[in-house]
C-alpha cells in the first residue's frame, strides 16, 4: 500500500467533476429508489467497510475448484477506458504496462444477466457454461443472502500483483455499494484495504473468523490490494441493490460486528 498513490486518486477524485453521491452512471432509475438510496447514504456514510451478517461462503473442495480454475480462468486485461482508468490504449500513461496490456488478474465468470446488455464492461470477460456443483451452490448463496434487486455478474478475480487504489464503474451511493466474498485467500495479514476519499484514514478488510463477506461504499471510498506472492480468490457482485434488504443486512451486520472492526464507527 503506497499512501502518495492513495492521496493522488483522492485528490483527482476531489478535484475532478466525479460522481461522489448517486445511481451507476447512465442508468435511469426510479425517483423513489433514488431518494431511499440517498437517505441509506446519509445514515451509513461513515461505514468504510463492514463484515456481513452472512453465512461463511467458501469452496467445500479447494482442490476440485482450483482444477477446474486452472483449466478455465482467463488473463484479465482492459478491453475499455473506465472511471479508474480514462485513457485509451494508445494514451494510457503507462504505455505497454498499462492495464490494456498486462493482466492484474486471473479471472471467470460465474454468472451475466441474460437480459442486460453488457458490452460496456472495462475488462475482459470469460462466462462459465458448464455445470460446475460449486459454482452452482455459491449462486444459490450469492441469492439466498445478497441484497440484490437484479443480479448483472459475479465472478472470481485472482491478482497477480498489485493492485493500484482506485473506484469501479458502479454505484457511488454513499451507503455500501461493493459486495464481495472472499473465498479463499492463502495470506496470513489482510491485503485488501479502503481509503476514505474525503477523511483519508485507510482500513485494511480484516474479516472475523464466522463471515467471508463484506463491503463497503464506492462513492465514499477507494481501494486497493497489496500483493504478497500469496493466492487469493475473490468473489464479486455486481447489480442494482435492492434497498430495504441492503438496511436490513446493514443494521444486522452493524450490530454483530461493530465492536470488532479496525476503526471507530460512529452512526
Amino acid at each position: 500500500m503506497n499512501r502518495s498513490s492513495i492521496d493522488n486518486v483522492r485528490n483527482n477524485i476531489t478535484q475532478n467533476p466525479m460522481s461522489t453521491d448517486g445511481p451507476p452512471l447512465g442508468i435511469p432509475l426510479p425517483t423513489e429508489y433514488v431518494r431511499k438510496m440517498y437517505a441509506l447514504g446519509e445514515k451509513y456514510r461513515n461505514i468504510r467497510w463492514l463484515p456481513l451478517d452472512i453465512p461463511r461462503i467458501e469452496f467445500d473442495d479447494f482442490e476440485e475448484f482450483k482444477d477446474l480454475w486452472e483449466r478455465e480462468c482467463i488473463d484479465v486485461v482492459r478491453v475499455k477506458p473506465d472511471v479508474a482508468e480514462p485513457w485509451s490504449k494508445e494514451d494510457h500513461p503507462f504505455g505497454k504496462n498499462s492495464s490494456w496490456h498486462v493482466s492484474q488478474f486471473k479471472g471467470l465468470t460465474l454468472y451475466n444477466n441474460p437480459d442486460l446488455n453488457l458490452s460496456e464492461r472495462s475488462f475482459a470477460d470469460k462466462e462459465y457454461k458448464g455445470n460446475f456443483r460449486q459454482f452452482n451452490r455459491i449462486l444459490e448463496q450469492i441469492n439466498e443472502y445478497f441484497p440484490m434487486h437484479t443480479l448483472i455478474t459475479a465472478f472470481i478475480w485472482k491478482s497477480t500483483m498489485e493492485v493500484k487504489p482506485h473506484r469501479d464503474k458502479s454505484a457511488f451511493w454513499k451507503c455500501p455499494t461493493e459486495f464481495r466474498v472472499m473465498l479463499h485467500d492463502d495470506n496470513s495479514e489482510p491485503t485488501l484495504y479502503v481509503a476514505d476519499i474525503e477523511h483519508g484514514d485507510v482500513n485494511y478488510i480484516d474479516l472475523p473468523s464466522d463471515t467471508t463477506s463484506f463491503c463497503w461504499s464506492n462513492g465514499t471510498q477507494i481501494h486497493g490490494s497489496d500483493y504478497l506472492g500469496k493466492d487469493k480468490y475473490l468473489l464479486c457482485l455486481s447489480g442494482i441493490q435492492h434497498s430495504a434488504k441492503s438496511e436490513e443486512l446493514f443494521e444486522r451486520s452493524i450490530q454483530k460486528y461493530r465492536d470488532v472492526l479496525n476503526y471507530k464507527l460512529d452512526l
